[in-house]
């Protein structure tokens, strides 16, 4: 009895993770670029569990009554990097990947990738995300210069990725891969941590796009349905072994 005490509560445990992670995909279904995650859950080791019969004495007849296992966990969370839709806006500066690959940016605490287009130009010509980190291109951070004010000039982005300003390419985007994506570490600000060597990216760049969120927020909320669901039959689980547990005690032990 006790031993399902633990499975059922190993249960709950990892059906509270899934909601944390199903919870925070859908508060973010509507952030550009974001990508969702899947928790992988796995069951501890099976064990082979045996019953001894017949004699009282040793040598001792065992009989295999099959394997059980002492409950599940949380494997691995993974993320979800299938490219969302491309939403028209219009804007010069919302800039979206077409393809597998990610933005560079740089930040205090050192250089992040990115799906995030939705850009900003500084009043000094930078090109920067919302939170204000420069968006580096082949020459390092990009700057469309004072000309672009001065004679209100229109910024063009080519497929390619070079920037025009009139007829002038002024830089290249630095749109980057890397080898396994699930290496990636998120971190606030929509930016994902990188620890491995950049590789080049065929992708191409499409101006006044945004990309989307790849949270389907319906299948979402039929997946929150499903784990409140699995959390409460564990949870009777655990209500159950407690009333047998009481029994035997109460009951039982006065026999």
């Amino acid at each position: 009895m006790v031993r399902g005490l633990y499975t059922a509560g190993t249960g709950m445990l990892v059906q509270t993770k899934r909601m944390d992670i199903i919870s925070n995909d859908l508060a973010n279904s509507n952030t550009t670029g974001y990508k969702k995650d899947v928790a992988v859950v796995e069951s501890f080791d099976e064990v082979l569990m045996k019953r001894v019969g017949g004699s009282q004495y040793p040598p001792f007849d065992y009989k295999d009554l099959g394997t059980v296992t002492n409950g599940v966990r949380i494997e691995g969370v993974y993320t979800d990097f299938r490219a969302g839709n491309l939403v028209y806006t219009g804007i010069s500066n919302n800039l979206a990947i077409n393809g597998s690959g990610f933005f560079v940016v740089e930040t205090p605490n050192g250089e992040r990738l990115t799906r995030d287009g939705s850009f900003t130009i500084t009043p000094d010509g930078a090109l920067v995300t919302q939170e204000g980190y420069p968006v580096m291109g082949d020459n390092g951070p990009i700057n469309v210069g004072r000309t672009f004010f001065n004679e209100g000039l229109d910024m063009k982005v080519l497929p390619t990725r070079e920037i025009l300003i009139g007829t002038n390419v002024i830089d290249t985007i630095n749109v980057v891969n890397v080898e396994d994506p699930q290496l990636l570490e998120k971190e606030a600000d929509n930016l994902y941590i990188n620890n491995q060597d950049f590789l080049a990216s065929n992708a191409t760049i499409e101006q006044g796009f945004l990309e989307s969120s790849n949270v389907n927020p319906v299948t979402a909320m039929v997946d929150m349905i499903t784990v409140s669901r699995a959390y409460e039959a564990n949870q009777k689980m655990i209500q159950t072994h407690d009333s047998l547990i009481g029994k035997a005690v109460n009951e039982v032990g006065k026999a």
